[in-house]
């Protein structure tokens, strides 16, 4: 086991800067929407006009959490289903344009950024279309629904320079970030395993609104890059269920677990991935599913496993692991949430070891001594990782800068989600070259 002197010595050298999220303000509310971050804006600060394509529930509470930033103006909204245009221009003024055709949105040059949150079988198309006119771009996950996809997505972000961000918004959490601190610095030695499970709540189940008429969908718009079906609601809306628009479980939920360690651990994601499953009677994607991931060793970091889990038929367990999540090492262990970590170790450990490294929120770099050998990292009153996340978007179209979440990020990402579904198709375990970005025989 290492001496403590030198572990201390270890952290103190390789701290996580906060400066390396010098737009970050942590609190009660987070960066744009804290008190003292307002204040400290200028009053010509750079305005933002934004377009929402997908009005879904994600699209819009996406769109909700980045009106919260200063700055920020919605001017479009872009929806199949004319309800949503109809609720879009009740919730955010009747003076927004809105319309079926997202080309219509792309066509607009008081539109400078547009979040997408369609269904993950349009991600890639009107990303694409959209960096093509000049649109910075915020996607929900996971952005490609193939792996044929990868390629076109990564070079029209390149060709475009436009800021490109995904939205695996618990990456950008406090709780994500003090992780990685203390795994880059040995807090639980070489890491081995990570673990999550997801079961029936907090998930909604999908519904159906009341007395809908064909002609209150573009249906055909819909399914024009899928497979050409008759009309049925549930494929709309509860289009998750459905490998012909989602990617499943594991798309919608893995993803955002695959996010957040391959950002604490600094890589670009497995090598191999097997999973097995059980379909339900909605749809044709599992809901049962389990998958293993290979992670090889990189940058000096051990070979490591992960094991993801959901079970929909699951009514008690209540596990949601985008929000919490287990990370093993050899000399100890992390419980990862957005807003804290909990810190066990097989020997002593003291709150005051981590005095020294850099800070990165406000609490939560001030740990609480549990036990002899456990800590607690809180940000007391920190609730917004998702405005800290789509923050950094609107602060890299403003300064010109990075994200972490980018387009490679989120293929990295988004990748072993959909490789779930192939191995779940095939019975087979799936290898992968995360650096290449292409399957290996």
């Amino acid at each position: 086991m290492e001496p403590r002197r030198n572990f201390i010595k270890k952290m103190i050298a390789g701290g996580v800067a906060a400066s390396a999220f010098p737009h970050l303000l942590l609190g009660k509310e987070p960066t744009g929407g804290s008190k003292s971050s307002i204040k400290s804006l200028k009053q010509d600060v750079l305005p933002v006009r934004l377009a929402l394509i997908g009005k879904g529930g994600q699209g819009t509470s996406d769109t909700r959490t980045a009106l919260r930033v200063p700055g920020v103006k919605l001017v479009a909204v872009c929806d199949l289903y004319d309800a949503r245009l109809q609720d879009a221009k009740k919730e955010w003024g009747s003076d927004i344009f809105t319309t079926r055709e997202y080309k219509d949105i792309l066509s607009r040059n008081d539109v400078d950024a547009v979040i997408v949150g369609t269904s993950d079988h349009w991600h890639q198309k009107i990303c694409i279309e959209a960096m093509k006119a000049g649109k910075h771009v915020y996607c929900e996950k996971p952005v490609i629904h193939k792996i044929a996809e990868i390629n076109d997505l990564i070079k029209a972000q390149e060709l475009s320079g436009c800021v490109f961000q995904s939205g695996s918004q618990g990456m950008s959490s406090v709780g994500n970030r003090k992780a990685k601190q203390l795994v880059q610095n040995g807090a639980i030695g070489k890491v081995n395993f990570i673990e999550g499970a997801f079961t029936s709540a907090p998930r909604r189940a999908c519904r159906i609104p009341e007395g809908l008429a064909p002609a209150d969908i573009w249906w055909d718009r819909y399914i024009q890059n899928a497979r050409k079906v008759p009309f049925e609601p549930s494929r709309f809306f509860c289009w998750r269920n459905w490998k012909d628009y989602g990617t499943g479980i594991a798309g919608d939920l893995f993803v955002h677990v695959l996010s957040s360690l391959q950002y604490i651990m600094d890589s670009p994601g497995p090598q191999k991935v097997y999973t097995t499953g059980d379909i339900d009677s909605v749809g044709d994607t599992p809901y049962i599913m389990l998958s293993y991931f290979d992670y090889p060793a990189r940058n000096g970091s051990d070979a490591f496993k992960v094991a993801l889990t959901a079970n929909y038929a699951d009514s008690v367990s209540k596990k949601w692991s985008s929000l919490d999540f287990n990370m093993i090492g050899n000399e100890g262990t992390l419980r990862v949430e957005w807003d804290k970590v909990t810190l066990k170790k097989a020997s002593k450990i003291s709150a005051a070891d981590f005095d020294k490294l850099a800070p990165i929120g406000n609490t939560i770099d001030k740990p609480e001594q549990v036990s002899d050998t456990e800590l607690l990292f809180v940000e007391k009153g920190y609730n917004n990782c998702h405005l800290d996340h789509i923050s950094r978007f609107f602060d890299a179209i403003r300064n010109k800068t990075k994200v972490e979440a980018d387009v490679r990020f989120a293929v990295q990402t988004a990748v072993p989600a959909v490789l779930c579904y192939e191995s779940y198709l095939s019975g087979k375990p799936v290898n992968w070259d995360p650096v290449a970005l292409k399957l290996k025989k």
